[in-house]
């Protein structure tokens, strides 16, 4: 008798659509539908659930109950903690009482990091240390699995300062996911230059121009191209290929003009032209190596600059490598990139072979480039930052408003270098760009809104500037007072390093005062 009495109020239940401590996301909680299914369910001998949601009951036309339990499609639950429980009376028995306790989580997990870091010397180990929320899912460190403590936090050891950003990730047990970058920035040096080709270092009357600047204490660095705008390797490289497409027209010893400046007490940039290259993209249209050079809708040579090598290219980019790396192991201090892009003009007039686009349209084929220019810098960064040399990005100045028309975004670029160079020489803006009635008649006023849009569009990435100034005249006489003012409005907005441009290498001498210029040691320039 008290069997059949047990079995006949025994409540059996099973739940489908909904877990005890389950944790869920807005979108899962804004369809719901749970069903209760009670074994031995005998609604007309008295056993009978009532529902309550968040300790209020549910009125009966909000849920179905039937002979074989209940059926309930809640309306889109909020973000926090929920309870669903259920009371099942019986005859001569205490209520048989059921609850499920869930979450609707919509908050992304927490990762706590400092971004970006202090600058850290460029070769001395570094270690960084953050939280994250306990309980994660899952938590990756550039898409590695990470452990971390039971409190969250977790530490990074480097031997170095890594050149790229570091990428967390995290998943909470809802699904919600977050990320966050860890940039470490590398302490870049004081840096007051001039532009040199290898023919003026060649040239003794240029040659001694330079080093009187000096020996004057006029500049802390001297920038002496290694591949320049024509695609002319001006040293005594060893590189083959260099000498194969008949690049090389030797002005100059390297490690000797290295040598003999670091013993003046400056520094060394060596500056390589990139992708504007003649002379490779002839060899490549000559020998079968098309897939080398941006081609034309009829599938020749593009004829910006001659040619124009192809940025998606392997080949292409480990030419531009190898240059780097000997110039390094040769002595110079920096490898500064220029046109490091590609060219300006309508992209659909343009055929990047080996270019990978997500679609056949316009834009995608712009970010597809952007890409390829940033993930090139983050190639060749990688063996510079191995060798402990800085590396630097020189940028047309419209690259902070309109990065699509030459392939420089700025934000992805600024995380991939130690700093970045841009090209803000006022002769080249058009009047009224960046509301200033005349850029030319105005070098501090274009300069000062052009470079704090640069420092903008890199907020965040602990990147360096190192401003390229107009010495040279063109439509309006620039003499030291047009070529302090682009300096003066850089320093103004916190950069004080700079690189004096002329293509004839004849500089204004009496633009720069004693206290522009830092020496790389700490020690006064001379005359001060």
């Amino acid at each position: 008798m008290w069997q059949k009495f047990w079995d006949a109020t025994r409540v059996d239940v099973i739940v489908t659509g909904i877990e005890d401590q389950a944790q869920l996301t807005l979108e899962e909680a804004s369809d719901l539908h749970i069903e209760i299914d009670i074994e031995q369910l005998d609604l007309e001998a008295g056993v009978t659930p009532t529902l309550f949601f968040d300790g209020v009951e549910l009125d009966d036309e909000s849920h179905e109950i039937s002979d074989t339990g209940i059926t309930w499609d809640p309306e889109p639950l909020d973000e926090g903690v929920h309870v669903l429980a259920m009371s099942i009376g019986r005859p001569l028995l205490d209520d048989a009482k059921f609850t499920w306790t869930f979450a609707v989580d919509a908050t992304p997990p927490l990762i706590d990091v400092v971004s970006p870091q202090p600058a850290a010397p460029i070769c001395t180990p570094v270690s960084v240390s953050g939280t994250v929320e306990a309980g994660l899912a899952s938590f990756q460190i550039d898409g590695e699995d990470a452990e971390v403590d039971e409190t969250g936090t977790f530490t990074l050891e480097f031997d170095q300062a890594p050149l790229a950003p570091i990428l967390l990730t995290a998943e909470d047990q809802a699904g919600n996911t977050a990320a966050a970058e860890i940039v470490i920035p590398v302490e870049y040096p004081s840096t007051q230059g001039i532009h040199v080709t290898a023919a003026a270092w060649g040239y003794d009357p240029l040659r001694e121009h330079v080093l009187d600047m000096v020996d004057a204490g006029k500049v802390s660095a001297v920038e002496l191209d290694i591949k320049d705008e024509g695609g002319i390797v001006g040293y005594d490289t060893d590189i083959d290929l260099a000498h194969e497409i008949g690049a090389v027209r030797q002005e100059y010893v390297l490690a000797d003009a290295v040598d003999l400046l670091k013993a003046k007490g400056v520094r060394v940039i060596g500056r390589i032209v990139a992708f504007r290259d003649g002379p490779l993209a002839l060899w490549a249209s000559e020998n079968d190596r098309m897939d080398w050079v941006i081609q034309d809708n009829d599938g020749g040579v593009l004829s910006k600059y001659g040619g124009f090598t192809n940025v998606a290219n392997a080949d292409v980019r480990q030419y531009n490598i190898d240059l780097a790396e000997e110039a390094i192991d040769r002595g110079v201090d920096e490898i500064l990139w220029d046109y490091v892009r590609r060219p300006e003009g309508d992209i659909e007039a343009m055929v990047f072979p080996e270019l990978q686009v997500t679609d056949a349209s316009p834009e995608a084929e712009k970010r597809a480039v952007n890409d390829n220019v940033v993930s090139f810098l983050a190639e060749s960064g990688r063996m510079v930052r191995d060798r402990c040399v800085y590396q630097g990005a020189s940028l047309f100045g419209i690259a902070a408003r309109n990065p699509d028309a030459i392939g420089q975004p700025v934000p992805g670029i600024a995380r991939n270098v130690d700093y970045i160079a841009p090209m803000l020489y006022p002769s080249h803006w058009v009047r009224g760009e960046y509301r200033v009635d005349h850029p030319n008649a105005q070098p501090y006023d274009i300069v000062e809104a052009s470079l704090s849009d640069f420092q903008r569009k890199a907020a965040g990435s602990g990147v360096a500037f190192n401003l390229w100034v107009q010495d040279f005249s063109i439509g309006i006489p620039y003499g030291p007072e047009e070529v302090r003012a682009q300096i003066e409005a850089a320093s103004d907005l916190g950069v004080d390093n700079w690189l004096l441009w002329n293509a004839t290498v004849r500089y204004t001498p009496d633009a720069i005062t004693p206290e522009m210029v830092h020496r790389p040691d700490g020690s006064a320039a001379p005359g001060e």
